[in-house]
Order: structure tokens, then sequence, then C-alpha cells
């Protein structure tokens, strides 16, 4: 189940990425936000819901996210969660504060947000937790 996990993972990054580029390559032609980047995004967050769903199903069959903290010892990691929650709320938050805004200065907000979710995503799955066990 680890190695599915860690390639869902992995998707989401590269998703977060393409997706930050495209919103910021849109904001810079000043087209606005069509509904090909809604797609992408609602297929973004559905995406960070699996990755939340498997992790809870991992956590449901015995397996705890595992890391080594600075100066401590090994412990079962409890963030991870919170990371996954807001993943999961971050870009339709964002859709609903900007009230479904397509102009580009929303579509550098939206490409803002999504290379911080790609940066985060990876230091949650690379740097917070070390294994599931």
């Amino acid at each position: 189940m680890e190695p599915l996990f860690l390639a869902l993972n992995n998707a989401y990054i590269l998703f977060s990425l393409i997706l930050g580029a495209y919103a910021v390559m849109l904001a810079a032609r000043g087209v606005p936000l069509s509904g090909n980047f809604w797609g992408a995004l609602w297929t973004n967050t559905g995406l960070a819901t699996a990755i939340f769903a498997l992790a809870l199903l991992m956590t449901l069959t015995g397996l705890r996210p595992y890391g080594i903290p600075p100066s401590e010892a090994r412990q079962i990691r409890w963030v991870y969660y919170l990371y996954g929650i807001y993943f999961i709320i971050s870009l339709p938050g964002l859709f609903t504060l900007l009230r479904g805004n397509d102009t580009g200065r929303a579509g550098i907000w939206f490409g803002s947000v999504a290379l911080f979710n790609a940066a985060a995503n990876y230091r949650a799955a690379y740097g917070l937790v070390d294994a599931w066990e």
C-alpha cells in the first residue's frame, strides 16, 4: 500500500507544479482562467483527497507515519494528517475567497498556492515522514 501512496504523492507534486505553472502562464498572457483550468484544479483537489483517504486507510490497517524530528527520538508524526487536510481545502478555499474570479490576478494567486502545495507536499512526504510502519 505504501508504494501506491508514494506514487500518488509524486503525482500530486508534479500535478501541482504543472497547475501552478499553467496558472501563472495564463496570468502572464492576460487570458482569463477557463474551464480547462477549473477542471484541472478540481482534479488536483480530488488527487489530494485520494491521498488523504489512502493515508487514513493505512492508519486503520495499523501503519503510522514515523519521522525523526530534530534532536529527538523517532516518533509518530501526526501533523502529516493536518498537511493532508490543508491540501484538500487550500485551492477550493482560495476559489471561495476570490468568489470565482477568473482574472490574471486570480491566476497569480492560484499559481502561487499550487506551487506552494507542491513544495509543501514534497516536504511532508520526504522530509517529515521517513516511513509508514
